[in-house]
């Protein structure tokens, strides 16, 4: 028993994991269109690997985390609540997975999508 009490206990979960953890939790946050991803996500769009941790960066400091989230929320959604709702979702289930201390949840709204006649979309990005 004293061994185990002088074990030091050291558990490394990988960005990774922590982003495809956020990404699960913003999935069930209505009035998000899609993950907005950047160069380094459309490279993996195109080898065909689809990531739940698209859109998403993790910076690590030992059990603390920085979570940064691109989203395309639907047309007519009050972003403000949308945006609100993924970061407490995402802090809840990312610390009850983990163990680890979200620091914080940063959501950038990169663009909106409409659903009427086509999947039409509107946005500041360049596609």
């Amino acid at each position: 028993m004293d061994e185990e009490k002088n074990l030091e206990q050291e558990i490394n979960v990988a960005n990774e994991v922590v982003a495809t953890i956020a990404g699960m939790a913003v999935s069930k946050i209505d009035g998000v269109a899609k993950m907005a991803g950047g160069f380094t996500e459309g490279l993996k769009a195109i080898s065909g690997k689809k990531q739940m941790s698209r859109g998403i960066k993790v910076e690590a400091d030992g059990d603390n985390v920085k979570i940064e989230i691109n989203i395309i929320v639907r047309y007519g959604v009050n972003i403000r609540e949308v945006a609100k709702n993924i970061q407490a979702k995402v802090k809840e289930e990312v610390e009850n997975m983990t163990g680890n201390k979200v620091e914080k949840v940063v959501v950038n709204v990169q663009g909106v999508k409409v659903d009427d006649d086509g999947d039409e979309k509107i946005d500041n990005m360049e596609e």
